[in-house]
């Protein structure tokens, strides 16, 4: 038998050998790494968390036993001074003889509330008490704030009823006082005489401000109750209040102190209950609960699970160097062609040519090394042929440009208009002589234009000057705007970029138009970027024909004559800034164009 059981661990330790051997170096290396040391860190991590939460959650929950007590305590303490009181006017002579005498004037009434001192002395020492009434049916009385007519609704009331059936025995509600309009804690005994008439009926109201300090500092959720009525809370009370009815029942079947674990969204909570009935008191309960949520709680175990992470990494690290001992002389040259890869990936391709060892591994970086040979000689020949095509496709432009700048007005000679100025001039034609000096203007910067950027003041000028001649051309006809959020003396953009844009609105928008038309052209900065608009109130543009000017915009070959293309100068842009930017244009016809152009804030000419 013991031969046969020795066979059969041989034979099991001989299968787990040879599946050992077939397995890869990695797998086998993550076999041990998980076996022996993850998994049973993993284990010990999930313990000692799962018992020092425990451990906090328990000491919490004892911390709030004791604090439900102390409330308890307190809240006795004042218990039996409204007692006391509610005792004292019992008994008080004076009191019963105001409520039953019939007074003939309110001389005497004043007189006899002025000697009447005992309610206003016990406010005087107990701070707890807010206020002391005494309902009565005395027609003769005077209502103040201590002796108050019982109208039929506070007759009718359950508190006052409850008094009137428990004799003179005292009891506990929550009523709202009709003279402060706010609800109180109130202690509630009908007075009566020796023949057990009754004067009326005794209401002594705690302030609530002080029962709450009894709670507001609680660490927890709180909340003081009386015959299942809120009395007050300190933070959220609605989870408490879902659960008393559930609380009250398992403290009638305990008969002592319960608590309960809860789950709602926010995770889950326990909920501490105590009941009590006050002293010399009859059918009535005052409870206290108390809400913990777990999250709040385990979050002083914080830097106890910090220490226990602590020790896991140090041993993942430690079970990490065991794992590179043990694997270093495999994979070093699996690492170095990894390390050559990386190079290759960053975009370096200068790698060894080879490395020791003719085995797969050699035979496989020879493989790599031909490859990134060959990778590097399709890039240059791409390269090559990009740099011809973007050489080609800049001296395009160029040449489109130098067109643009010579077609620009070109009938008109600088030096001619200067002469037409100067005797405009001496004749006295100063509005003709300036619109000939804008026109000069104008033309000697078509004239000299170049491919450096000008500043976008300059441009604005350019702009001006136009308007103003074709102003003087139409009179009334024409207005104009500029309207320049910017200090546009800092910004500088490619020239002739704004102006064609302006001629076309006026040729194409205004010039035609019967009636009054305006050109606008703003200037703003939007998301670090120049945004200039330039509006007219025209003719419109056909959807047909706007149609085919944003799909000339987006590149297709569209052949305009005779003047100068928004495609023409979206592609300079383009060319020049980049892609994010260039032209957009919108239009209604019948009611006007607007061409935006966005570029970049370039303080550099």
């Amino acid at each position: 038998m013991d031969n046969k059981d020795r066979g059969v661990t041989m034979r099991i330790i001989k299968k787990i050998l040879t599946f050992n051997r077939n397995m890869k170096v990695k797998k086998q290396l993550i076999g041990i790494y998980v076996i022996v040391i993850l998994i049973p860190i993993l284990i010990i991590g999930v313990q000692l968390t799962t018992l020092m939460c425990n451990m906090v959650v328990d000491r919490a929950i004892n911390e709030a036993c004791v604090n439900i007590e102390r409330i308890k305590e307190r809240l006795n303490e004042k218990i039996k001074i409204a007692n006391s009181v509610a005792e004292s006017i019992y008994v008080d002579g004076k009191i019963a003889q105001v409520l039953k005498t019939q007074f003939e004037d309110s001389a005497q009434i004043v007189n006899t509330y002025k000697d009447l001192t005992i309610i206003s002395t016990y406010l005087m020492h107990y701070e707890e008490i807010s206020s002391i009434r005494i309902y009565n049916d005395n027609l003769t009385l005077l209502n103040n704030s201590q002796f108050v007519r019982a109208t039929e609704d506070i007759k009718r009331s359950d508190w006052y009823q409850a008094a009137l059936a428990r004799d003179s025995q005292m009891e506990w509600h929550l009523k709202y006082d009709e003279i402060r309009k706010q609800y109180y804690m109130s202690l509630i005994r009908a007075l009566r005489d020796k023949q057990k008439n009754l004067l009326g009926v005794l209401v002594i109201n705690f302030d609530p401000e002080k029962i709450n300090r009894i709670i507001k500092d609680e660490p927890y959720d709180t909340m003081i109750t009386i015959n299942g009525q809120v009395v007050t809370t300190s933070g959220n009370s609605d989870p408490l209040y879902e659960q008393l009815d559930h609380l009250r029942e398992l403290q009638v079947e305990q008969n002592k102190n319960y608590k309960i674990k809860v789950s709602n969204d926010t995770g889950a909570e326990y909920i501490i209950f105590t009941s009590f009935t006050p002293a010399k008191t009859f059918n009535s309960q005052v409870e206290i609960c108390m809400s913990m949520s777990v999250n709040s709680i385990t979050g002083e175990t914080l830097k106890i699970v910090r220490t226990s992470l602590a020790m896991i990494m140090i041993s993942l690290g430690l079970s990490g160097i065991l794992i590179l001992i043990f694997s270093k002389g495999f994979s070093n040259r699996i690492i170095l062609v990894r390390k050559e890869m990386h190079k290759v990936s960053l975009g370096d391709f200068n790698i060894r040519k080879s490395i020791e060892g003719n085995d797969e591994i050699g035979e496989l970086y020879e493989d790599i090394c031909q490859t990134v040979e060959s990778v590097k000689q399709l890039i240059e020949e791409n390269y090559s042929a990009k740099v011809q095509k973007e050489e080609l496709k800049r001296k395009q432009k160029e040449m489109q440009f130098e067109m643009l700048s010579s077609q620009i007005n070109p009938h008109f000679l600088y030096n001619t208009l200067e002469t037409i100025r100067m005797k405009a001039y001496c004749n006295g034609e100063t509005e003709l002589a300036g619109v000939v000096k804008k026109l000069s203007k104008l033309l000697r910067r078509n004239l000299e234009v170049s491919d450096r950027s000008v500043s976008l003041a300059s441009e604005l000028e350019m702009i001006e000057a136009y308007l103003t001649i074709q102003k003087f051309r139409f009179g009334e006809r024409i207005s104009y705007h500029i309207e320049n959020e910017i200090e546009s003396e800092k910004y500088y953009l490619l020239p002739l970029l704004l102006q064609p844009i302006v001629e076309n609105a006026f040729i194409h928008g205004l010039e035609a138009k019967q009636g009054s038309g305006k050109i606008v052209c703003s200037i703003k900065e939007q998301n670090h970027c120049l945004k200039i608009a330039i509006s007219d109130n025209g003719l419109g543009i056909s959807k047909e024909r706007l149609q085919q000017i944003q799909r000339s915009l987006h590149g297709e070959q569209i052949e305009e004559r005779n003047r100068v293309g928004l495609k023409n100068i979206n592609e300079r842009i383009k060319l020049y800034y980049g892609d994010m930017y260039g032209i957009t244009i919108e239009s209604i016809e019948d009611q006007g164009t607007t061409v935006t152009i966005v570029l970049p804030k370039m303080q550099e000419g």
